[in-house]
């Protein structure tokens, strides 16, 4: 009898050391590691090996072949019976729930963002309000400047006299750095 490391059972069976190894993981009972924690087969778990290839071969997800211990090892699929009258009712009554739950979130979700734009707009009318006021506050201030200076303007003349020259412009990282 025979023993073959991981890379000679791969080149065997024409597919790659991780394929084998993530086989091997999957049935730890029928493919145990050595001492040092390394795969070695033997001419039955080559023959194994070869039966879940042709499984996957023929389309079959890994997750659904089981093995069977046995005298001679013998493998077999699990078996796919139909599901029972009596196991669909409860499954179909568990997918109507989820999906009521995902419409009820998809409601509340847009429910949310309804009130929040509604919030939103509120706070957008009341400063519009309040911009609105400070300019009629401002127009009658402006208004009167010209005609004659007021108390703070009476008593420092140096700022009026940099009023009404435009600010210079600056560059953006002046304006951070420098002021």
């Amino acid at each position: 009898m025979e023993i073959l490391k991981t890379k000679d059972a791969a080149e065997l069976l024409s597919v790659s050391q991780t394929t084998i190894k993530r086989w091997a993981a999957m049935f730890p009972d029928f493919f145990p590691k050595n001492r040092f924690g390394h795969y070695t087969f033997s001419e039955q778990q080559i023959s194994l090996l070869s039966h879940i290839k042709d499984r996957i071969n023929h389309g079959e997800p890994l997750e659904s072949i089981q093995l069977t211990d046995s005298n001679e090892k013998q493998m077999s699929m699990s078996p796919q019976d139909p599901l029972h009258p009596t196991d669909v009712e409860p499954l179909q009554d568990i997918l109507s729930r989820i999906h009521y739950i995902e419409r009820t979130l998809d409601q509340k979700a847009d429910e949310v963002v309804m009130i929040q734009l509604l919030q939103q707009r509120e706070e957008l009318e009341d400063l519009r309000i309040m911009i609105k006021q400070l300019a009629a506050t401002l127009e009658p201030m402006q208004g009167s400047k010209g005609n004659a200076l007021t108390s703070n303007e009476a008593s420092h003349p140096v700022t009026t006299a940099r009023l009404p020259s435009p600010p210079r412009k600056r560059g953006l990282l002046r304006s951070f750095f420098f002021l």
